[in-house]
């Protein structure tokens, strides 16, 4: 068994030039043909179980990995891995690897679900005390009759401290412009399996009371950085709603998780990311509105208008996510949260375990919540938005820490809980949006077109407020599920 360290980098397939050509001057670049094939069984049992297993082929031998992982993330993949060569593109399953634990009928099933082919160019090179492997790979994934193309850089830690691999990813962004990748080639396989996704929702986070806090972090800010990233992927190829909407989740998410975790992770990076990811919220916020705006507009007319608005401004953010700053971001981000300074603090500094961390974290979220939103009906539009802010925060940290209340009666307290906290936000929501609707059509120039009160209608204001100051009564009178 081995541990592989790998940083994934996606980049447009007219890149690729640029980068070989910048891997010959450090030396002469390997080229391979691979073939690959990836196993499990019809209900996807090793997927679910976190392990996946291929055999490859690269012109002169066959070669079987079985790797495993904890959780799904998103900068460095860290997992498990166990090689062996093979006869052929059938797996020899033996009792050297995870899979000898399963039940003999889950093996039995096992079969070919899909397969990759890859033009693989790549080289060692040195960077200080470190050798990296660099991969070129441009690919198919191949299932049933579907297939999807592939270009990205795996970069994979030989040898040294990790560090290296961020200040590679940064030196090749000058080159090719790369976005951090978040998918691994199995993930890819999979996907390509199942219907093309509109957007995609954030994921369960295994964690353990007694893991330490800055693991947990790293768990949950990887998470983020991967809800973020998948959808940003969709808006860039096509322009669903939905997958700008849990963009602006995934980022929203980080931003409370960065707040949440601020006695532990801040440094002197901190402030710089705070105020990164606030500015890239903002951009993907402005065309969201608009996307709400047409959502709620009734006349034709308006609606034409708004679509008008709505297709410049994604060219707008096109722009802004394919920028030099955008990118960055997002590869400095996973580079802080797996080597940053803030890991080097004492151990003492960070108290016990995450556990004990998520409790006394979402025990000062609740009591925050409950005595902003005290007296709702009598609150004014700019204090409601911030209730709603806070009731965002309490229900992502709640999330975040889910995978710690499993048992059957914190499960059930746990999901009664996000229930009391989706009812708040729904009529908060609501009243945000009629707050803001007025302001919006003024600052588009589409206040005086016709149709424009329509967008102000359908909901009736105190109505909303008395069934959100019902929904935040009933919310802080359940029991918390972390006590």
């Amino acid at each position: 068994m081995a541990n592989e360290i790998e940083l994934k980098l996606q980049i447009a397939p007219q890149a690729a030039g640029p980068v070989l050509q910048w891997g010959e001057a450090q030396g002469e670049m390997e080229r391979r043909n691979l073939r690959s094939v990836y196993f499990d069984t019809p209900g996807r049992s090793l997927a679910m179980a976190g392990l996946s297993l291929r055999t490859r082929f690269d012109g002169t031998r066959h070669v079987q990995t079985v790797k495993a992982a904890q959780g799904k993330s998103a900068g460095l993949f860290a997992r498990r891995e166990w090689e062996k060569p093979v006869s052929s593109e059938w797996p020899e399953l033996g009792a050297d690897t995870p899979l000898a634990g399963l039940p003999p009928q889950t093996l039995d099933a096992l079969a070919p679900l899909f397969s990759l082919e890859v033009e693989r160019h790549g080289l060692d090179i040195v960077r200080g005390d470190s050798v990296i492997e660099v991969a070129v790979d441009n690919g198919i994934v191949l299932a049933d009759d579907r297939r999807s193309a592939f270009c990205e850089i795996e970069l994979e830690l030989k040898s040294g401290a990790p560090h290296a691999l961020f200040a590679l990813a940064r030196e090749l962004d000058a080159l090719a412009g790369v976005r951090l990748g978040v998918t691994t080639k199995s993930e890819r396989g999979y996907r390509l399996l199942d219907a093309v996704a509109e957007s995609a929702k954030a994921e369960f986070i295994p964690l353990s009371a007694d893991q330490r806090v800055e693991d947990g972090f790293a768990a949950i800010a990887g998470a983020c950085l991967r809800q973020y990233r998948l959808n940003e992927d969709i808006v860039l190829r096509r322009h669903p709603p939905e997958a700008l909407h849990q963009a602006r989740v995934g980022l929203r998410r980080l931003r409370s998780a960065l707040t949440l975790f601020k006695p532990v992770v801040e440094d002197e990076r901190y402030s710089h990311f705070r105020d990164e990811l606030k500015w890239l919220a903002k951009q993907l916020g402005d065309v969201r509105d608009l996307d709400v705006l047409y959502d709620r507009a009734r006349s034709g007319e308006l609606r034409i208008a708004i679509a008008r608005l709505r297709e410049d401004a994604h060219g707008g953010l096109e722009a802004v996510l394919g920028s030099a700053r955008a990118r960055a971001l997002m590869v400095d981000l996973a580079g802080w949260v797996a080597v940053g300074a803030w890991r080097d603090a004492p151990d003492a500094a960070r108290g016990g375990g995450i556990g004990e961390f998520a409790a006394e974290a979402l025990e000062k979220s609740f009591r925050k919540f409950k005595k902003r939103s005290d007296g709702l009906t009598r609150l004014g539009d700019e204090d409601r938005h911030e209730v709603r802010k806070l009731a965002k925060k309490l229900r992502y940290g709640s999330e975040f820490f889910a995978g710690l209340y499993t048992g059957k009666k914190a499960a059930k307290r746990h999901a009664r809980f996000i229930d009391g906290l989706q009812a708040v936000q729904d009529k908060l929501g609501t009243l945000n949006d009629l707050a803001a609707a007025p302001g919006l059509l003024a600052r588009n120039g589409l206040d005086d077109m016709a149709g424009a009160e329509g967008v102000l209608s359908g909901a009736d204001a105190t109505d909303t407020l008395a069934k959100a100051e019902a929904a935040r009564d009933a919310l802080v009178g359940l029991k918390p599920f972390w006590r």
